[in-house]
């Protein structure tokens, strides 16, 4: 049995908003931890040279998809609200860049990749071409942003740092996910003895 898997019926809206919730609180709390451990490797204003969350909202948007992108939207805006509560139209558009950054990755792989919606196909070649495009598509969106609002004076050298900070982000996120699915598949196909 697959663990993605597709289900008879959509979710309700009680389920859809839990669902979007919990995403919110994954990535909020994963955001708080790369600050307690990273915070150290920042670059420049928004650019880490490691930076966990990437991975975790790639992972939330590629599982949950639009559940997922709203969760780790709403969960930006608080986390950007926390810097500057004074600075609207900041925190609103780079949280919908948070947001919509991975769910943009997500269907130009499906696109261009031909990325399962269920996961299925997910290779480690895919895999691969996923967390680049991810990391591209991050790091151009956010740093254009950051940019224009003068939050970083060097375009170039802080798009490069926050590239290879998703990157190296997702790596670890989606590669630690992925060996506790097989670890996961792996206790299931085992024989219970007694």
């Amino acid at each position: 049995m697959p663990i993605f898997q597709k289900t008879a019926e959509p979710l309700d809206l009680q389920a859809q908003t839990a669902l979007m919730l919990l995403c919110g609180l994954l990535y909020f709390y994963a955001f708080q931890l790369n600050l307690y451990w990273f915070e150290w490797l920042e670059f420049s204003y928004g650019a880490n040279w490691v930076f966990l969350p990437s991975g975790f909202r790639l992972l939330l948007v590629l599982v949950f998809a639009m559940a997922g992108s709203l969760g780790i939207t709403l969960s930006s805006m608080v986390i950007n609200y926390g810097f500057d509560p004074e600075a609207h139209a900041f925190n609103i558009v780079t949280a919908l860049i948070s947001g919509f950054g991975p769910y943009l990755a997500r269907h130009l792989a499906i696109r261009w990749f031909q990325l399962d919606t269920h996961l299925r196909n997910l290779s480690g070649r895919v895999f691969f071409q996923l967390s680049v495009l991810f990391a591209l598509v991050s790091a151009l969106a956010h740093q254009l942003w950051f940019f224009w609002n003068d939050k970083t004076s060097n375009f170039v050298a802080s798009t490069v740092a926050m590239g290879i900070g998703d990157w190296l982000g997702t790596v670890l996120v989606l590669a630690t996910a992925s060996l506790c699915v097989r670890v996961y598949k792996h206790t299931l196909s085992k024989p219970t003895g007694s």
